[in-house]
């Protein structure tokens, strides 16, 4: 049979296929597999708990706050920050005063990348709103430390050419090449180049709209930190950790920074660092599973979360569940064995879950198959 005909047998592509519906209750496989880092389902544990705690304290006290996500590659750091990004969005779907910034460390690991990130989420809109409430009242301007920064908000008070300033402004706050059109429309006479001179740029800014009171907070959340360690050497790393260190700094209030890191990269990075590393007290850890309690739990809450999103579908709508137990419990306690003597092996205290829920995806996706 071609792979035309088989395709056309399980029914196109995409949509699930109505015989495993009907066998197994769900449209595809439950589990993903090791290379599928997105969109998955979030098992909850206690350091969902403790992740909500500080982001309520957060909302109440506005205070800054830097979260370390800490975890041994495949523990679910990248699923964890996924889910509280949702999370977070979905709570501020009312609100515009808040800006939640997602920035991995790929594919270019460098502290202009993530601060560049942070000024393009706040973009031109953000500018123009400032400079409306700054053309009601200009009090709020006392708090902005560089003259240059104070020009560019008096060049956006002009209503007539407010968009076409606001653009130039961001370009300028993104640390173009400053060009003859930046200095005389906006009155900036130096270009934002250095780590010092961005910082504090961002610090005006968000203070400044704090006070207009158009911006109560921004949540950045960092992953992958540690592939800094690959593709930068140790000054530039030095020079990364030092910028963070430096926003942290800067802003007492408004950030909350939730950062994604292996142990490993933690104990490197405050070597090199050690200011840095003080700055990281407040830690959430994330644990391989080390029970099979505990895996069992999370690989039958892939199963029912996949029968729900199958129950849910339209195309499915008048077709009976299967009820055939797609992965037995004998069949999960087998793959949590072998991989626990694996990670012995290697040292690690318990299956890191991506390799636990990837063995179960190739297990489903054999029975799927043959459906």
């Amino acid at each position: 049979m071609s792979l035309k005909d088989k395709l056309r047998q399980q029914g196109g592509g995409g949509g699930g296929a109505p015989q495993i519906f009907t066998k197994y209750g769900v449209a595809g496989n439950p589990f993903p597999s090791a290379n599928q880092t997105s969109n998955n389902p979030h098992f909850r544990t206690e350091a969902d708990e403790e992740a909500e705690a500080r982001i309520l304290s957060f909302f109440r006290d506005n205070r800054s706050q830097v979260v370390v996500v800490e975890g041994t590659q495949g523990t679910g750091k990248t699923n964890f920050l996924n889910y509280f990004e949702g999370q977070i969005q979905e709570a501020l779907e009312e609100e515009d005063e808040y800006y939640v910034v997602r920035y991995l460390a790929d594919p270019e690991a460098s502290f202009e990348a993530t601060i560049r990130r942070l000024f393009q989420e706040i973009g031109t809109d953000h500018l123009e709103k400032l400079a409306a409430e700054l053309d009601e009242d200009d009090s709020p301007m006392t708090v902005v430390r560089s003259q240059d920064m104070r020009s560019a908000l008096h060049a956006l008070r002009d209503e007539d050419t407010r968009e076409a300033n606001a653009a130039l402004m961001l370009e300028w706050l993104l640390g173009f090449r400053l060009l003859k059109v930046h200095r005389e429309t906006l009155g900036v006479q130096f270009r934002l180049d250095t780590v010092e001179s961005k910082t504090a740029a961002l610090r005006d800014l968000i203070l400044v709209s704090s006070e207009a009171e158009i911006l109560k907070g921004i949540f950045l959340l960092l992953d992958e930190l540690e592939k800094q360690d690959g593709v930068l050497g140790p000054t530039a790393i030095t020079r990364y950790l030092s910028a963070m260190r430096a926003i942290i700094d800067a802003l007492p209030r408004h950030l909350f920074m939730m950062i994604a890191i292996t142990p490993d990269a933690m104990r490197r990075y405050s070597a090199a660092v050690p200011a840095f590393r003080s700055r990281l007290q407040n830690q959430i850890t994330l644990l391989p599973l080390e029970e099979l309690e505990t895996a069992s739990e999370l690989a039958n809450f892939y199963l029912t979360t996949a029968k729900v999103e199958a129950n849910n579908r339209r195309q499915f709508r008048g077709q009976k569940a299967g009820h055939k137990v797609l992965v037995t419990e004998e069949e999960i306690e087998e793959v949590f064995e072998r991989l626990r003597k694996t990670a012995e092996r290697r040292g690690d205290s318990g299956v890191r879950q991506r390799e636990f829920l990837h063995q179960l995806h190739v297990l489903a996706e054999g029975r799927l198959q043959q459906a």
